[in-house]
């Protein structure tokens, strides 16, 4: 992983992806609350504390936020990939190669505390980090995989919030200190416990609902709103590790990369399914690869097959974007409908139709030869869209007769152009 100039804040960001955090911006939103409230915080602390301790007494044990379950020697043992902790002293300053250190002392620690005996090399291969010769990558290797990931691969689920059942000792332990404590109504107290009881079970799943290689990773949610409000962050599982990636060694980095592809392609697939997106920040840090790295393999990706993986900066516009709207048009042109498209891009139908609607407009206008200082005004579009809109146009309808015949095709119904 890339530890240069401008990495660390670049990964301070992640300390963002906290369940505390999440607890208490819902907590302030929904009871309307102050930005730094005090009640808030006590709150979450003392119904975390005390459903970790009941549920620790009862056997039941749960995987955090940032947590991956990996099983070994028959054992699952859960680690963290990214500690809250940690990473909250990264955000103050310490430096990225200290807080991945850390991380990997913790990851360690956990795997020692199952097997006394355990190395390090048993990390790595938990991990699914396999070694690789150190020779250079043959001429013409290919790193992409044969085919495209299947919808029908992706095996997870969006995760519900539900209201949970919140045991009767723990209700009365913290609804009380919270009533002699700080003056909160006995009503308003059982709400807010039950809140934050719903937050922890939504992000933090029990160990037997994650299979090992799965990590539970707070993303950004699909809707376009606040980007650092935690609560829109959405809790996903992700596949970061398959069984026949977990003992892999390679015979040179290229084999390497060729796992790293299908780990990008299988999480960022997961994540959408599950109503989230992943960013770069998230990407890297899971998969270890760095910020240039994972662009060249999504624009290959994109190139071989004409699918655009769904991340942050495809969906939410979060950053450096692939031309999507380009390909999609392409892909109606050739013939595709609507829902294929949406099923090769992993994007909704609703987006896909608004991404048409959008081109149909440019070639009207240009059928009816608007000037682009014009088109920019009436669409709402920037110019370089509409250049990109007007290009395709040109590729594909030459002469005012071919624009007309695929206006008319659409149920546009045209007058004389001027």
């Amino acid at each position: 992983m890339s530890m240069g100039k401008g990495a660390s804040s670049k990964f301070s960001t992640l300390a963002a992806r906290d369940l505390e955090q999440v607890q208490m911006a819902h907590l302030k939103d929904r009871f309307e609350l102050a930005e730094r409230s005090v009640l808030a915080e006590k709150a979450v602390e003392l119904t975390n504390n005390a459903l970790e301790d009941h549920e620790a007494a009862r056997g039941v044990k749960r995987v955090k936020p940032g947590e991956i379950v990996v099983e070994h020697k028959g054992n699952l043992v859960t680690m963290p990939l990214l500690d809250a902790d940690i990473m909250k002293k990264h955000e103050q300053g310490m430096t990225l190669k200290a807080s991945k250190c850390q991380h990997e002392h913790e990851q360690y620690s956990r795997l020692l505390a199952a097997d006394p005996r355990a190395t390090y090399d048993d990390l790595w291969e938990a991990l699914g980090r396999g070694d690789a010769v150190r020779k250079r990558i043959p001429k013409g290797f290919d790193f992409l995989p044969e085919e495209p990931l299947s919808p029908d691969e992706i095996n997870v689920v969006p995760r519900s919030w539900q209201d949970v059942s919140v045991p009767d000792e723990v209700m009365k332990q913290v609804t009380g200190a919270l009533v002699d404590g700080y003056g909160v109504r006995p009503g308003l107290a059982e709400s807010m416990v039950r809140t934050i009881a719903g937050l922890r079970a939504w992000c933090s799943p029990k160990v037997s609902e994650l299979r090992p290689g799965q990590v539970v990773w707070l993303a950004r949610g699909v809707r376009k709103t606040r980007r650092a409000d935690p609560k829109l962050f959405v809790p996903v599982i992700l596949t970061l590790v398959e069984p026949g990636e977990s003992k892999a060694t390679y015979s040179h980095p290229g084999e390497a990369r060729r796992v790293r592809m299908r780990q990008i392609e299988r999480i960022t697939a997961e994540a959408w399914r599950q109503d989230g997106v992943l960013t770069s920040s998230d990407i890297e840090w899971l998969t270890g690869s760095n910020g240039p790295t994972i662009r060249r393999l999504l624009e290959a990706y994109q190139e071989r097959f004409g699918v655009i993986l769904p991340t942050a900066g495809t969906i939410l516009d979060m950053g450096r974007t692939l031309t999507h709207k380009k390909i999609v048009v392409e892909m109606s042109l050739s013939g595709l409908t609507t829902q294929e498209i949406a099923r090769r891009i992993y994007h909704t139908t609703e987006a896909v139709d608004a991404y048409l609607k959008a081109f149909e407009r440019v070639l009207l206008l240009r059928y009816y030869r608007v000037p682009m200082s014009a088109m920019v005004r009436i669409t709402g579009h920037s110019q370089s869209l509409i250049s990109e809109h007007i290009a395709l146009a040109e590729k594909h309808f030459p002469t005012t007769e071919s624009l007309a015949a695929y206006l008319t095709s659409r149920g546009v119904d045209l007058g004389s152009p001027g």
